[in-house]
C-alpha cells in the first residue's frame, strides 16, 4: 500500500520489493503488533505488514511480519518479502557486520517450506538491499534465535551468534559475512535462548565475565536447569563456567560483569556469580 498523496519509488531486488517515500512522507505500512523499534547511528527500524501465512506460533501467536521499515534522516524506507517467506521475529537488529561503519539490518527470515535463516540487509541513502543470508535450516517450522554480534573469537572481526532450533537441538553457532553468505564458523550444542511461545528473545547475554576484554555468551543449558558461560576465543566453542539453578530459567536479566539474575519457572529469583574455570 502506498500513501495516496506521495508517489513511491519502487525497486525490485532479488525477488524483494523495496520502496522509499519522499522526505516528509509518513510510512503507511502497518507495524507488526508486538514489534520493537530499534535505533542505532541515526536509524530507526521496525517490522511491518502483519501476516498469517506462516502458522508456526513459536513466539506465541500466528502473526509474523511480511516486511520491515527503516527511517533514515526522516526518510522512511520499506522492504517487503515475497509470499514464500516471513520475518519470524520481533526486532530488526542494527549492527555493522561488514566493517563499513554503518549498521546493517539483521532479522530472522523464515521460509514457508525451508524454515529459518539469518538475513542481513544493507541500508543506504537510496534504500534497503539484500546483503547476505545463512543457509535455511531446511524444514518448515524450524526456527533460530539470534544472540547478538561481537568479536567472539578474538580475531578482530564481527560475528553473528544465533541458536539454531533452541527447543530441539539447541545449537549455538557463529556466522561470518563472506560475500553474499553468512557462513558458519563455529558451534556448540546443548544450550537454549528461548522458551517456546514466549515473546522474550533475550534468554542469553553477551558479557565479559572476567574482565579480560573477550566477550562470553551467557546462556542456559538446553534443559534450562543451569546457566553457562560459553567462550569462542580461538574459534572453538567451550563452556568456561556453569552454575546450577533450582528450576528452569525463563528470564535472564542484563548482566553486570559475572553477576547474573534470573527468573525461574516458579517465578522465584535466582542469583549466581559466574567465574571462569
Amino acid at each position: 500500500m502506498t500513501h495516496p498523496l506521495f508517489p513511491t519509488r519502487r525497486l525490485a531486488v532479488c525477488g524483494l520489493l523495496a520502496s522509499a517515500l519522499p522526505a516528509g512522507a509518513q510510512p503507511t505500512r502497518r507495524r507488526l503488533p508486538d514489534t520493537e523499534t530499534t535505533q542505532a547511528a541515526g536509524l530507526s527500524a521496525w517490522l511491518t505488514e502483519p501476516t498469517r501465512r506462516y502458522a508456526h506460533a513459536v513466539l506465541g501467536d500466528a502473526i509474523e511480519a511480511g516486511g520491515f521499515a527503516v527511517e533514515l534522516g526522516g526518510r522512511p524506507f520499506h522492504l517487503t518479502l515475497p509470499e514464500e517467506a516471513v520475518f519470524e521475529d520481533r526486532r530488526v537488529r542494527l549492527e555493522d557486520i561488514d566493517g563499513d561503519g554503518r549498521p546493517e539490518a539483521i532479522i530472522v527470515k523464515s521460509y514457508l517450506r525451508r524454515g529459518s535463516a539469518l538475513a542481513a540487509y544493507r541500508i543506504g541513502d537510496d534504500g534497503i538491499t539484500p546483503l547476505a543470508e545463512s543457509e535455511a535450516i531446511g524444514t518448515a517450522h524450524r526456527w533460530l534465535n539470534p544472540v547478538g554480534v561481537a568479536d567472539f573469537t578474538g580475531e578482530g572481526r564481527p560475528l553473528v551468534a544465533a541458536v539454531i532450533t533452541p527447543h530441539i537441538a539447541g545449537s549455538l553457532r557463529l556466522y561470518r559475512l563472506q560475500g553474499s553468505a553468512l557462513t558458519e564458523v563455529a558451534r556448540l550444542d546443548g544450550v537454549t535462548n528461548h522458551v517456546i511461545g514466549s515473546r522474550d528473545l533475550d534468554l542469553a547475554r553477551i558479557t565479559d565475565i572476567d574482565g579480560d576484554g573477550r566477550p562470553e555468551i551467557v546462556i542456559p543449558s538446553q534443559d534450562r536447569m543451569a546457566l553457562t558461560a560459553v567462550s569462542f576465543t580461538g574459534g572453538r566453542g567451550r563452556v568456561v563456567a556453569r552454575a546450577a539453578v533450582p528450576g528452569p530459567i525463563v528470564r535472564l536479566e542484563p548482566m553486570s560483569g559475572n553477576h547474573a539474575v534470573m527468573q525461574l519457572q516458579d517465578r522465584s529469583i535466582a542469583e549466581v556469580e559466574l567465574r571462569r574455570q
